[in-house]
């Protein structure tokens, strides 16, 4: 029986150790709006070896980038709000969950997304997408986040993080729900 072809999803934070793309025998995927966190002008010239890298997987089709569908970014936001990460994640961190789902349903790989963010790797531990990280250690647990105000304790909708109370103004928390 053929093994199935690995597909790893990569994260900014993962581009920018320097990976050697030729070391790993897989496809790689990404998303365009990863790649413009990679190239922001104040990190472009301490990137320009990895955007070389990158650019030389691009060409060789190791590397391909590609926007989720439109339903998968929906599917992504939903399940956000119920983990209570729909503020902590970007909206460059969502496609990208997005695409690894896309991929896991449309592809017959195995797909497996690379990040260092905890935001994304609880949701995807949610949501039984599978992840991993490098250099620092994934999370150990899921976590199901609410947004209270830390004075009178009054408990919000997820994508109220950072706005005000309602009832006494203080700027709105996230903590584990009980």
């Amino acid at each position: 029986m053929k093994e199935k072809q690995l597909i790893l999803v990569f994260d900014t934070n993962i581009f920018l150790t320097g990976i050697d793309f030729n070391l790993i025998d897989a496809k790689f995927y990404t998303t365009h709006n990863i790649i413009k966190e990679i190239t922001v002008k104040k990190y472009s010239e301490q990137n320009r070896n990895i955007m070389n890298k990158i650019q030389a997987a691009i060409y060789s089709k190791k590397l391909i980038i590609k926007s989720p569908l439109e339903e998968y970014v929906q599917k992504i936001e939903t399940e956000s709000k119920k983990t209570g990460e729909v503020k902590a994640l970007s909206h460059a961190d969502k496609e990208l969950i997005a695409l690894t789902l896309e991929l896991i349903e449309t592809t017959d790989g195995r797909v497996v997304i690379y990040t260092n963010d905890y935001s994304m790797e609880n949701l995807c531990s949610e949501m039984n997408i599978p992840f991993s990280s490098l250099i620092q250690e994934g999370i150990k647990s899921k976590i199901i986040w609410e947004i209270f105000c830390p004075f009178c304790n009054e408990v919000f909708k997820a994508e109220n993080l950072n706005k005000k109370c309602e009832v006494c103004g203080s700027r709105l928390k996230r903590r584990p729900k009980k």
